[in-house]
């Protein structure tokens, strides 16, 4: 049996639409690829993610669009079974919500996927105090240009590590 990968991407979004516009061109390219794609949303954004797209008219090469996406909310309300594809699951919500989400994906959902990135989409006013907390619980930071080495976006964060290990 092939060896299953967890990778752990943080993104730190300013509004809904920022949000929007570092997540579609990686759920159309995800889609493309036929990879399970799992949207757990506090702030319930399926609506106006689709209203962008709408608006846009963004074009999906696969079948079904965002149709493809499984969406849930805090209920987590989700039928889980046996997969193997690679999966992606995008959290969006309040520090402590993705917390809670996190630790119920890890015992309950990541070991289902061979490949299984984790995206954990944080509001920027809602963790400045946390952001070195957070950046340390994952392996990538997350924004328009894909995923990046958490020093390529905060070179800051290099320094910092380094100094508390003193």
């Amino acid at each position: 049996m092939q060896e299953r990968k967890t990778v752990r991407a943080c993104n730190f979004y300013v509004s809904e639409w920022h949000l929007f516009a570092a997540l579609l061109p990686y759920l159309k390219d995800e889609l493309k690829k036929k990879n399970k794609i799992i949207f757990i949303s506090q702030d319930k954004l399926e609506k106006g993610l689709r209203e962008l797209v709408d608006k846009i008219n963004i074009k999906f090469e696969n079948e079904n669009g965002l149709n493809d996406i499984t969406w849930l909310n805090e209920n987590l309300v989700m039928e889980i079974r046996e997969e193997c594809t690679p999966a992606t699951i995008i959290v969006q919500g309040t520090y402590e919500f993705i917390e809670e989400i996190n630790q119920y994906l890890e015992k309950n959902l990541v070991n289902l996927y061979q490949d299984c990135t984790i995206i954990n989409c944080y509001e920027v006013f809602d963790t400045n105090t946390m952001l070195y907390n957070i950046l340390e619980k994952h392996d990538y930071v997350f924004n328009t240009g894909g995923l990046h080495k958490k020093e390529e976006i905060f070179p800051e964060y290099k320094s910092a590590k380094i100094a508390s290990s003193l």
